[in-house]
């Protein structure tokens, strides 16, 4: 449009859900719509942000060049999308996205990704940082459950009145277009009204 030019240009976008919440399909929404994003990239992403704010340097140095920032996160070490207020901070513009879905079928799906290796993996460990060989795979059930109430409650408590911070249901459509209709306000173009399929079966939750 000839008045295109007068839009702001859009800042970036960071998924500030847990992984196995449909990271990759909305990864796939940004891409599909044109915009760059990275989803994971092997650990690289969170592994870049934990050394940038280990040496006290800006969070995305090195990765500034996308748009969209999804699953950010090392299993069983680091989480990046917890430092959601810094990025809010570093990155002014910026708006963050909370996906959720049941707690409950979030942790059976962690619990069954790449057939348990991963909840293997994190119990280990997590063994091995709080150097308590004890702990179970019930235990690590309660700590997810634990996890996820503190970091709902951090992110309601830190965006509450903000008008840059979207909350949906991966498991509603409907939520899913009011998702795109809240990233089209916020000057991203984006067509349809759902979230591309990626990874499991949609009544599972992509993840």
């Amino acid at each position: 449009m000839a008045w295109d030019w007068l839009r702001p240009k859009p800042g970036r976008i960071f998924l500030i859900g847990h992984n196995k919440c449909g990271t990759r399909s909305f990864h796939k929404l940004l891409c599909k719509n044109g915009y760059s994003s990275i989803h994971y990239d092997k650990g690289r992403l969170a592994r870049r942000i934990q050394a940038n704010f280990t040496f006290s340097k800006p969070l995305l140095d090195g990765v500034d060049g996308y748009c969209g920032y999804t699953d950010m996160e090392l299993c069983g070490e680091f989480y990046a999308y917890r430092l959601f207020p810094l990025l809010d901070l570093q990155y002014p513009g910026s708006c963050f996205i909370y996906n959720t879905r049941d707690v409950s079928r979030w942790v059976d799906s962690r619990m069954n990704h790449r057939k348990g290796k991963y909840a293997r993996a994190y119990l280990d460990r997590m063994r091995r940082a709080y150097d308590d060989p004890s702990l179970t795979l019930e235990d690590l059930r309660q700590h997810w459950q634990e996890a996820w109430q503190r970091h709902d409650l951090d992110l309601k408590r830190y965006f509450a009145g903000r008008s840059n911070f979207f909350e949906f249901d991966i498991s509603v459509p409907s939520e899913q277009a009011v998702l795109c209709r809240f990233l089209r306000r916020r000057g991203y173009r984006i067509r349809g009204e759902v979230l591309p399929h990626a990874g499991a079966r949609p009544a599972k939750a992509a993840g």
